[in-house]
């Protein structure tokens, strides 16, 4: 399975348990309608996108693929043990080896300060997972097979089996 929104999902809910004093939540459908008011700072979970690697030739469709979130943080100052600063500091701690559902753990890729506004501080941290992307597996309609009849070879073939004709 590779469904993106459990992955988002198990992010928040994790982080959240990790860092309680803090709001944590899946990016807002409407960022520039989004108001911070939570007292000490806010984490928010994005969907950055994927990669995917070459196909694993299997017989069916089989590949990598690399999910990117990106972690919005947001804090209502800069310096100090509940600052953006701090809230940065326990989101990396908290993330690193976090394995989401049906992915391998996470891990670092990139940090960088996006804004201040008006005493309102904005950090991005981008982590990858790793899963995998199968084709939906469409069972084949054969017939059952529901008995044999076993033989030596030097036996002859059953009277009521028909023997395939060859041109």
């Amino acid at each position: 399975m590779s469904a993106t929104r459990p992955v988002i999902d198990a992010v928040v809910e994790h982080l959240q348990a990790a860092i309680p004093w803090v709001v944590v939540e899946a990016f807002p459908e409407r960022p520039s309608e989004y108001q911070f008011i939570h007292p000490v700072g806010a984490i928010l979970v994005g969907y950055g996108g994927s990669k995917f690697t070459a196909l694993e030739h299997l017989g069916s469709i089989a590949q990598q693929r690399d999910i990117t979130l990106v972690l919005t943080i947001v804090g209502s100052n800069l310096h100090g043990d509940e600052g953006t600063l701090a809230i940065l500091d326990e989101t990396r701690l908290a993330i690193v080896g976090f394995r989401p559902p049906n992915c391998l753990p996470c891990h670092l890729l990139a940090e960088r300060f996006l804004n201040e506004d008006a005493g309102a501080w904005q950090y991005e941290l981008t982590v990858q997972t790793e899963t995998q992307q199968v084709q939906v597996y469409q069972p084949k309609t054969n017939p059952l097979f529901t008995r044999t009849r076993p033989r030596e070879s030097a036996e002859p073939h059953a009277t009521d089996l028909k023997l395939k004709e060859t041109p």
